[in-house]
């Protein structure tokens, strides 16, 4: 990336935004050190996500905006988490809660006979795992935040998913996915714990991976196999653990191109100005800076 473009993007991530934190100690913040390589990438998702969404912190109808939002991580000790995972964004409007994951050419090789993974890809023990996991010998139930009934419906949601990875590994030819079950399994499990951690009742929540449609993509499947399957039994599940805080789960899946269109949450960003920029149109932005007719 040219200086004089790498430095525009640092005069935006310092820019005031309504928060107590400049952006650019949110990502600072993340566990992905997105401003190390990732954001300056021809192909960074990150970028893109802070470009789409930045401007979300100045609506009057959204609250607590955030980029890479902490959740909580599995217990692996007293007062001690394994890595937590961390969602691209983070807001709420209204009685929603909104998670995002953001794609834009990320690949999981969860189909792919690689030498990586030869013997399989497998979902982390620390979530089916009963007595145990690599160096932490926490029971499951423990590792859970002592709550077996949620570590006992975890542990069959691991189970049936990675049933589905096995089979479709077997017949599915593509190399690659954009959905990655490894970590979106790590974002459920994060997400169920700060509703319930934090007392949030009486909400709609929502986990979205909005991913950017590459176009003449070999393989780029949009509607990939398993995310159905996925969606279903996240939804089935998270739904019975918030029941009792008379919360709504829902697993999304969007393009960016029909966000820019349609608009997304009730949010339209057909009007949206570029954060920061002075009275850029997002969509031309987008449209301009990451409209590409490369393979992934």
């Amino acid at each position: 990336m040219e200086i004089e473009l790498k430095l525009q993007y640092f005069e935006r991530l310092i820019a005031k935004n309504g928060s107590d934190k400049f952006f650019i100690e949110q990502f600072l913040h993340g566990n992905g050190n997105e401003l190390k390589e990732k954001f300056w990438s021809e192909w960074s998702s990150s970028r893109l996500c802070f470009d789409l969404y930045s401007w979300l912190c100045k609506e009057k109808c959204i609250n607590n905006f955030q980029f890479e939002k902490q959740l909580y991580g599995v217990r692996i000790g007293n007062n001690k988490c394994a890595t937590p995972p961390n969602m691209d964004v983070f807001f709420e409007k209204g009685d929603d809660v909104v998670f995002i994951e953001s794609k834009y050419t990320e690949k999981s090789n969860w189909k792919y006979k690689d030498d990586k993974y030869k013997d399989g890809f497998f979902l982390s023990e620390a979530y089916w795992g009963e007595h145990g996991y690599k160096s932490c010998s926490m029971s499951i139930e423990e590792r859970f935040y002592d709550q077996p009934q949620i570590a006992e419906l975890f542990r069959c949601f691991c189970n049936e998913i990675q049933k589905e990875i096995n089979e479709r590994k077997e017949k599915e030819k593509e190399k690659y996915s954009w959905f990655d079950p490894k970590q979106e399994t790590c974002h459920l499990f994060g997400i169920i714990f700060y509703v319930l951690r934090e007392g949030i009742k009486n909400k709609n929540i929502f986990l979205c991976n909005n991913v950017y449609e590459l176009k003449n993509s070999d393989c780029f499947i949009i509607d990939d196999s398993i995310v159905e399957i996925f969606k279903e039994k996240a939804e089935t599940m998270l739904n019975k653990i918030f029941k009792k805080n008379s919360c709504k789960f829902t697993f999304e899946v969007n393009t960016v191109q029909n966000m820019l269109k349609d608009g997304f949450n009730g949010i339209d960003f057909s009007q949206a100005k570029v954060f920061a920029m002075n009275n850029v149109n997002l969509v031309d932005h987008i449209n301009n800076k990451y409209y590409q007719k490369s393979k992934r």
